[in-house]
């Protein structure tokens, strides 16, 4: 399975505005060939051992599951995709530049 996870910083108090632009959004992605799923992760706390919980910054993440890097790439490359990143957002929603990170999952090792 590939993952891609887009790491987006959204300013405080302005994460009720970014939750939305998820929740209005057209849902394009799922009908995409090889499309798994997608997942909206709000900052959390973190923990060291030993430590107490603190705040883990502003980052949102948008985690999105494929069967494969190519069924990703035909994602990117479509015009469904355009489409879908097409419309006006606010910029001052957000606290910097979003990053993307991309991984392979381990086969054998995860939940059936």
């Amino acid at each position: 399975m590939f993952v891609s996870i887009n790491h987006i910083p959204v300013k405080a108090g302005r994460e009720d505005d970014f939750e939305n632009l998820f929740r209005q959004r057209e849902r394009h992605v799922e009908n995409q060939p090889g499309f798994i799923s997608l997942d909206i992760l709000k900052p959390g706390m973190r923990s060291i051992p030993g430590g107490k919980p603190e705040p883990n910054g502003n980052e949102y993440q948008v985690m999105t599951r494929w069967q494969s890097e190519a069924d990703f790439r035909g994602w990117i490359s479509s015009d469904s995709f355009k489409k879908s990143h097409a419309r006006d957002t606010d910029p001052t929603i957000f606290d910097g530049k979003s990053y993307l990170t991309f991984h392979q999952t381990v086969d054998g090792a995860g939940a059936p």
